[in-house]
């Protein structure tokens, strides 16, 4: 049925606008109208005559343009007050992730259909070189045994054709069947990361869990001694340092160690609840049975306990898959316009303090760090690039192409057969780069979710510049700091009410490539705010580059520094150096 009634039509479209798409308003280009001339009556357009099935595709004269709607991959994230909804929406290249992986089931099914009657078998796709063999990311169909248990996991109404519906699980690995990226075994980390804070550690001297006020009163002079360079900074690394530990072993970018219960699942049909139950119970009661009110009030476990006993069934827990996200994460992979790589956005009435930087987002949320970090080892742009190089790289006798001997069985990104393509016994440069495109494109629409290490939680909560080093001015300060953190006003801080760390990685590439491995503490720190404009003389005696000049950086006289101090807080800023000049 057709209508031509706008009020309808504007309705509908912003109905289906809901979804993870952000209205862009067209530029106003204003016409000027000479004064002396009679303006015209104003003629009203003509409405477009828009089906309702096609309300969703921009139409000429509506006053914004509508993104492409992105389906949104329905996430259930634990974190210490109970779980949260996330929808995660995904872009390839600019474009939403769905139709970038219709692109890449088209590419499957052509390849696997060796035959060319128009649809492909799973013996055809197993037998097929690169696909049996995993060139394109795919688990590997070469082993007999395991060849027919790979047609089994993803032929699952076991007719024997690929079925366009089967080939996403193919791309992802993954048992699910609508799921855009995979989710690796990622363990709760609030208490883990509670416990291996160093400066916990550090301070907590009885070792009994509990920050008691006489330990946060000398906090600031134990850490002070372990300034190794006695420049008045103390970092991460000369803290885990001297406290015995290896900087390196927070470089760390996949979280091995597994305790407790999952931190996270997808929600959809295919959610195996009985495991999403276990995993609630190992991770907020200890493995005994699951009592809602532990739970605040708004969390949402309270909305689904349909018959108010506190407790929940399984038919219960299937209710989150039709609860609306809490919060929004967009994720932009590859190319992308000026918009930025992540963003968060609570839904109205859902708090949370969001910081954003080019690769990764913070969430503070109540009394957790909730992180989401994009690492991304597809780069199609470098393929021509990569493929000379591999050329050079192996082409020993420098004849222009490769031959079978001169191409590795192991080690290389490629394999002489799937390269080899007019079977001519010879790979030149442009058959090099098509087989690296056919494997990036699989590797394209592979995106994976795990859980990392992080950031010592305790440290970053007293890291009020975030420039992970505690200066003179921050330890001055740091009593009044962690003291903030004490909810209960006991002048302690329990365990508890330690931060929590939750850090989350989506990515796609290399699985464990050391090359993408970004070392957290081995960048320079950056300068402090307002540094680059103050005179030269506070630059010159500001050593440690923190932003302030203390009364042992100051090189005059204590009545001088004392002029210069306008606050009398101890310390020279360079907007009190501006003024003092």
């Amino acid at each position: 049925m057709r209508t031509t009634f706008l009020p309808l039509l504007l309705a509908i479209v912003l109905l289906v606008g809901s979804g993870c798409r952000e209205p862009t308003p067209p530029p106003v280009t204003p016409v000027a109208t000479p004064a002396e001339v009679e303006p015209a009556p104003e003629e009203v357009p003509a409405v477009p005559e828009v089906s309702i099935e096609d309300a969703a595709i921009p139409v000429a004269g509506l006053p914004f343009e509508l993104e492409p709607y992105v389906e949104p991959q329905r996430l259930l994230v634990f974190v210490s007050s109970g779980p949260i909804r996330v929808d995660v929406c995904l872009w390839i290249d600019n474009q939403p992730f769905d139709q970038a992986l219709e692109e890449l089931i088209d590419h499957i099914l052509k390849l696997a259909d060796s035959d060319q009657n128009g649809r492909a078998t799973w013996d055809e796709l197993a037998d097929h070189p690169q696909l049996g063999r995993g060139q394109f990311g795919n688990l590997s169909f070469e082993d007999p045994r395991q060849r027919q248990q790979n047609i089994n996991r993803y032929d699952t109404n076991r007719n024997g054709w690929v079925d366009r519906s089967e080939v996403p699980r193919l791309v992802s690995r993954s048992s699910a069947r609508t799921e855009a990226f995979s989710v690796r075994r990622t363990s709760y980390a609030a208490q883990r990361s509670r416990t291996d804070s160093t400066l916990r550690q550090l301070i907590d001297q009885n070792g009994n869990g509990t920050l008691e006020h006489e330990e946060i009163e000398l906090a600031a002079e134990r850490i002070q001694q372990r300034d190794l360079d006695d420049n008045e900074i103390v970092s991460v690394p000369e803290l885990m340092t001297s406290m015995g530990q290896m900087p390196s072993d927070m470089n760390r970018n996949d979280r091995r160690r597994f305790f407790g219960g999952q931190a996270m699942f997808t929600l959809s049909s295919d959610t195996p609840w009985n495991d999403l139950l276990y995993a609630m119970q190992q991770n907020y009661v200890h493995g005994q049975r699951l009592d809602l009110k532990q739970f605040p009030p708004e969390n949402l476990l309270h909305q689904i306990d349909r018959n108010q006993d506190g407790n929940l069934s399984n038919d219960e827990l299937q209710q989150l898959v039709d609860l609306p996200a809490q919060y929004v994460l967009t994720i932009r992979f590859g190319e992308r316009d000026a918009r930025p790589r992540l963003t968060f956005k609570p839904q109205p009435g859902i708090g949370g303090e969001t910081l954003t930087s080019e690769e990764q987002l913070t969430c503070h949320l109540g009394n957790d760090w909730l992180v989401f970090k994009v690492r991304d080892g597809v780069d199609l742009e470098q393929l021509e690039q990569q493929a000379a190089s591999l050329l050079e790289l192996y082409d020993r006798n420098r004849d222009g192409y490769l031959e079978a001997d001169e191409l590795p069985d192991e080690g290389a990104p490629i394999t002489f057969m799937a390269a080899d393509q007019d079977n001519d016994d010879k790979v030149y440069v442009e058959e090099i780069e098509v087989a690296l495109k056919q494997q990036n494109w699989f590797d394209r629409c592979h995106i994976r979710l795990q859980g990392i290490d992080g950031e010592d939680p305790l440290f970053r909560s007293v890291d009020q510049n975030r420039d992970q080093r505690l200066s003179a001015r921050e330890l001055g300060q740091l009593a009044t700091n962690l003291l903030a953190i004490d909810h209960n006003q006991s002048q302690a801080i329990e365990f508890d009410e330690i931060p929590a760390l939750l850090e989350f990685e989506f990515f796609r590439g290399d699985q464990d490539n050391a090359a993408f491995v970004t070392p957290r503490y081995a960048q320079p720190p950056p300068r402090a705010q307002g540094w680059d404009s103050a005179p030269a003389w506070f630059t010159g005696m500001d050593y440690n580059g923190d932003g302030d000049i203390s009364p042992r950086e100051f090189l005059g006289t204590p009545q001088q520094f004392q002029q210069l101090d306008l606050d009398q807080d101890g310390f020279v800023t360079g907007t009190e150096a501006l003024i003092g000049k």
